[in-house]
């Protein structure tokens, strides 16, 4: 394709030469007699330009002047300044104010056909480099906003899944339907009160849907005995927390979880199973689960009881802040009025 060229001078005598020299090498021409004839040009016909040759001092617009409102208007075209002071400061004023080369006239033609073809080649070379850029922009955009839609059917069918688990656990136990759920309510509320990270928040949301699944392995007998559990199936129970874990073992999208369903029975003072742990050797997201799950049990009808209200469940958690629950996370729990959810 035949390239455009736009030269710029006021004196008539140095666009007829130009316009000979450049029409001799196959480009196309079109003269402008100052700087608002260049404009107007420019105006209607910019993305048919592929070289601007532009003389310094002009009447009305200078060159300098006009090099400016083309960088900032038409970046994507390169210009040649020519100058008929052939001294070094002009041209590097030219070259800061983003000018591809300078020539000093008179141009001998073949600096003149040499310059202009290795400028026009420079830029070519240089929008096939945006080109490529934008495109590789573009890719990575679709590819993020594809790799985000990935992992949010991920989350979905991680959640689903939990949630699955979970109606598994409830099945086993007529007396905890929806207690699991409930303990996922309250842990994320308490989470977020905490202003916990979100990575923190969707552990404590899948470690409250799995922090009795050990329950699957225990009989159905023991789980919904309406009368005291005898001292070997209290034990049993008391396994539930380790079955949980070997359970979710063997699931590598479920590791996150494990501590929550191992320890949610344990206590601050060290008193609780399976492995005695003690204050802050405790993770945090396991403590608010231990909470959430003593309130909601406490507030649910068993097997072997009628639910507590409300209010007396509320003064159990006060009565064991320090020895079974947080005290920090009582507190909030007690202030945000979580427990009204």
């Amino acid at each position: 394709m035949t390239k455009h060229i736009v030269t710029t001078d006021d004196d008539p005598a140095i666009r007829k030469i130009l316009q000979i020299l450049l029409r001799k090498e196959g480009y196309r021409i079109t003269p402008c007699q100052n700087g608002n004839e260049l404009l107007d040009m420019l105006t209607h016909e910019a993305s048919d330009v592929d070289l601007i040759l532009l003389d310094i001092k002009m009447p009305g617009l200078s060159g300098f002047e006009l090099l400016e409102i083309i960088q900032h208007t038409y970046p994507r075209i390169p210009v040649i300044m020519l100058t008929a002071f052939n001294d070094l400061d002009t041209g590097m004023k030219a070259i800061r104010l983003g000018a591809s080369d300078y020539l000093a006239k008179p141009v001998p033609r073949e600096t003149l056909v040499s310059c202009v073809k290795r400028v026009i080649m420079e830029s070519e070379s240089n929008q096939e480099a945006d080109d490529e850029r934008s495109q590789d922009i573009v890719h990575q955009k679709e590819l993020e906003e594809n790799l985000q839609t990935a992992l949010l059917a991920l989350k979905n069918t991680t959640l689903a899944t939990l949630e699955a688990f979970s109606e598994t656990i409830e099945q086993k136990d007529a007396y905890t339907k929806g207690h699991c759920n409930r303990v996922r309510n309250i842990a994320v509320a308490m989470g977020k009160a905490l202003h916990l990270s979100p990575e923190s928040i969707q552990t404590l949301e899948g470690g409250a849907l799995l922090h009795d699944i050990g329950k699957i392995g225990i009989s159905e007998k023991i789980l919904n005995k309406p009368t005291s559990l005898t001292k070997e199936e209290y034990a049993i129970i008391r396994m539930h927390p380790i079955y949980g874990e070997r359970i979710v073992s063997h699931i590598d999208l479920f590791k996150a979880y494990e501590p929550i369903i191992r320890s949610h029975h344990e206590r601050m003072d060290g008193t609780g199973y399976p492995d005695g742990l003690k204050g802050d050797d405790i993770p945090i997201e396991v403590r608010i689960v231990t909470l959430a799950d003593a309130f909601d049990a406490m507030t649910s009808s068993r097997a072997y009881r009628t639910a507590l209200p409300t209010e007396i469940a509320v003064e159990e958690l006060k009565l064991c802040s320090g020895t079974q629950f947080d005290p920090k996370l009582v507190n909030i729990f007690i202030d945000k009025e979580i427990f009204l959810l």
